[in-house]
Formats: structure tokens, sequence, C-alpha cells
């Protein structure tokens, strides 16, 4: 109580401070008035980043939480498919997708507690600074106007990111998935938050910047469609050749090897073009993404060598016979058409 009453002659205001109480302890107003004011900046600095590290881990905690349930794996429909069909729906959907959930989450994570980070600690340096009685006017003049200057400098830079971001958050696609994004097609083989990297199919490595992107084609989310096209001559037997197509479309969804990767049974959907060289007809069964090319290519082996066996395709007689103008006898050939208009001897 006694550092809580006025003291005659005290160098300090009235009330608990530092000054008043190396007042009371050293009895020197030079020193008390000196030393309470050290005091005081030093203890409001320490409030400042105390509050500053509170925050931060407040908003660290936040932003995890929120990203968790931002970027946690909802399929309209693929997932509920995948779960229908195969069962054991979780352990698939991690072996189809693999932990991209958790590798988004903390890609996000990382990038938005680091900026959160550094606007609460620019802040608070601020803070500080304004403790020590400095005019902060000059220097956020100075930072707005060097701030616009960046910001008109490095517009496509920003968008290249805030792009990226929304990436992650929507789960466009991830590494692995074979994706289409307009000049470049492949598979993703690393992707930030500036520039995914594909690798085409011929092997050139493509490096894309996500504010670029304006249009993605995925192949990899879950589950894809199989168009079998099937040509055959004209005068093929076309209701005899859908039979024996869906005969082995069936065989094949009754293969263990391949039945775990159907999530629909096949259809035949019979003639989609014709021509004059050829009649043209289609099988169609949904697999699961990472097996549909594989799918594809033993589906067309298997009704290839299916409608062989039953004689309604022939290598030898397949496509156009072109028959030449002048052959052998060509001359007499001539001769004889000319003399079909002229006299005879």
């Amino acid at each position: 109580m006694e550092l809580l009453a006025a003291t005659e002659g005290s160098p300090c205001d009235a009330g608990f401070n530092s000054c008043s109480l190396l007042y009371k302890i050293t009895g020197s107003e030079g020193f008390a008035a000196d030393g309470g004011v050290v005091l005081d900046k030093i203890g409001q600095v320490l409030l400042i980043l105390l509050a500053a590290v509170f925050l931060r881990w407040l908003a660290n905690r936040a932003i995890e939480r929120i990203i968790k349930q931002v970027t946690s794996i909802k399929g309209p429909q693929s997932i509920a498919e995948l779960a229908d069909k195969l069962g054991s729906g979780n352990a698939r959907r991690d072996e189809l997708l693999g932990d991209r959930g958790d590798k988004r989450a903390e890609t996000l994570t990382g990038v938005l507690q680091h900026v959160s980070g550094i606007v609460i600690f620019t802040v608070a340096f601020m803070l500080v600074l304004s403790a020590f009685n400095v005019n902060l006017a000059p220097i956020l003049a100075s930072a707005g106007i060097a701030g616009i200057a960046i910001g008109f400098g490095a517009q496509n830079l920003v968008q290249d990111y805030l792009a990226g971001i929304f990436i992650l958050i929507e789960d466009q696609y991830g590494v692995g998935d074979n994706v289409d994004v307009g000049d470049a097609q492949g598979t993703v083989v690393d992707m930030g938050l500036r520039v995914t990297t594909l690798r085409s199919l011929d092997g050139t490595l493509w490096y894309v910047r996500n504010g670029q992107i304006l249009r993605v084609g995925n192949s990899s989310q879950s589950w894809a469609y199989v168009v079998v096209d099937t040509p055959l001559p004209p005068t093929a037997d076309i209701d005899r050749a859908g039979e024996i197509i869906t005969q082995v479309a069936e065989e094949f969804v009754a293969d263990e090897d391949w039945s775990t990767h159907i999530l629909k049974e096949p259809e035949y959907l019979g003639p989609v073009e014709m021509t004059i060289d050829e009649i043209k007809v289609r099988l169609g069964v949904r697999t699961t993404s990472d097996q549909q090319w594989a799918a594809g290519r033993e589906l067309r082996l298997r009704v290839t060598e299916a409608l062989r066996a039953a004689g309604i395709i022939d290598l030898a007689s397949s496509g156009r016979i072109y028959v030449p103008r002048i052959a052998n006898g060509g001359a007499a050939g001539a001769a004889g058409a000319s003399g079909a208009t002229g006299p005879t001897a």
C-alpha cells in the first residue's frame, strides 16, 4: 500500500509503476525516473511480443483446422461409386488417391501460417517502434509506395500464387495425375504454388505457370470411361459381331485380374459410324482411373482376336483393293479400246 500512496517529492506519477518501485527501493529521483522509463518500455515490448506469439499460435491452430476441413476428400459421385463398388472404400480410395489430402493440407497450412506469421510480427514490430515514439508515418508511406510498385511489377507472380492456392484447395489435380492443361499434356511430376511440372508421353518436361492454366482436364480422378471402337468391313454381320463383342466384355468382367477394376457393367452401343470402307461399332466400360489404359488395351486385344477367330475380320482382305489402269496387256487393251471406236479391218 505504501507504493500506491503518493510520495512527497517523488518524480513518479501517482500509482504503482516502475518509477515508483525504483524510487521506493533506491530513493534516487534521477535513477527512478530514467530506470522507470526503460522498464516501462521493456514491459511494453514484452507485452507486445507475448501478444504476437499468442495471436500467431491462435492463427496457426485456426488455419490448421480450417485447411483440414477444406481439403478433406469429397467426391460428389466418384468416391461414392468407388465405395459402393469396391466394398472397402477407404482402403481403395487411399490406393487410388493416395495421401493427397494430407499433402494438400500440409502445403496450404505451411504457406498460410507463414503468411500470417509475417503479418502478425510486422504489426508487432510497428507497435514496438510506436512504443519508442518513432514516427511511423514516413515508414508507412514508403511501404505503401513500395507495395504499389511491387504490385504492378509482380502481378503475374501474385496471380500464379493465388491460382496455385485455389488449385490445391479445390484438388483439381495432384502429383501422379494425367492432366491436360491446354498447351501441355502429361503426368504431373511436381506442383507448387507458382509452377506445375508435367512430363509428357515423349518425355518432354513442361513447366506451366499456375496463373496461365485456364482449364484442366484430369484423366486420373477415381474412375474413367474406356471407349473401344472396332472397325468392321462393310459386308460384316453386325449382329453377330455385336454378340461376340458382348461375350468378350462379359468374360473380361468375370476375369479375376480385371473384375476389381470394373465399376459398371460394359455397354455395347452398336454401330456409331459408317463409311464406304468400314462400319465402326463401340463398346464402353467404366473402370478405375489407374487401370483405364491397361483395360482398354486388353479389351481391344481380346475383341480383335475373337472377331478374327470367328472370321468376321480378315486381315488378308481388309481395306480397299486398288486396280491400276495399266496392267499386263495394257497396250492390247488400249488398242482394243481404240478399235471399238474406229473401223475394223
